[in-house]
């Protein structure tokens, strides 16, 4: 019930978040310092300054603490999305800002940040992988019905469909920059999301 879970937690259940926060925070930290592979379990526990045993209380594998920060991803990404549309006055300039501000995220996450996120892009997909894969694809379409509604995306192709093609840049934007590199990241975004602003325009003969 509402009045329940609206209760403050106790001290018991405030230690058992400040442990499972610590150990996430630690896992992160390492990750994008000397690469998801090269971390042990071990690793993050003496980062962390918990036991083994605690470790697995909390997570029951290291690519579990892997799928939380891909759930917290997806809460950050619709946080981006959300401050693009605010400060977008057109759907070019609200693809250039989400793009832009993904990218720049995923750079200054670390130096192994490129391969978390190849871990992330081509990791089998459980069904809460595939969920949080969904909330993605909802963001592209949002950003697309915004885009008709104020009249500057082309109605020729519907809606679902355009926002398969913005996601799709995205992803292969991500794929390409985590596997090959070898490009300005913040440039490339800054291109791919002026091709897809080119694709989704209002073309002059539509009404």
């Amino acid at each position: 019930m509402d009045s329940v879970s609206s209760q403050p937690l106790n001290r018991y259940d405030r230690r058992k978040r400040e442990t499972r926060s610590r150990i996430r925070e630690a896992a992160t930290d390492l990750f994008a310092e000397q690469g998801y592979e090269a971390t042990k379990v071990a690793d993050i526990c003496e980062q962390a300054d918990v036991a083994r045993q605690t470790f697995f209380n909390h997570f029951p594998a290291k690519r579990d603490v892997l799928r939380e920060l891909f759930d917290i991803g997806v809460d950050f990404m619709e946080g981006l999305l959300e401050a693009a549309c605010q400060r977008g006055a057109t759907t070019r300039e609200r693809l250039a800002l989400y793009f832009g501000d993904t990218m720049e995220s995923a750079v200054t996450v670390g130096p192994f940040s490129r391969d978390l996120v190849a871990h992330v892009v081509h990791a089998n997909q459980d069904e809460s992988e595939l969920r949080q894969a969904q909330r993605i694809s909802a963001l592209f379409h949002r950003l697309v019905e915004i885009g008709v509604a104020h009249g500057d995306v082309t109605r020729r192709y519907q809606p679902a469909v355009l926002a398969h093609l913005v996601e799709g840049a995205m992803v292969n934007l991500m794929r390409d920059w985590s596997v090959t590199g070898g490009f300005d990241p913040l440039e490339r975004a800054a291109q791919v999301a002026s091709l897809v602003a080119d694709a989704l325009e209002k073309r002059p003969d539509e009404s």
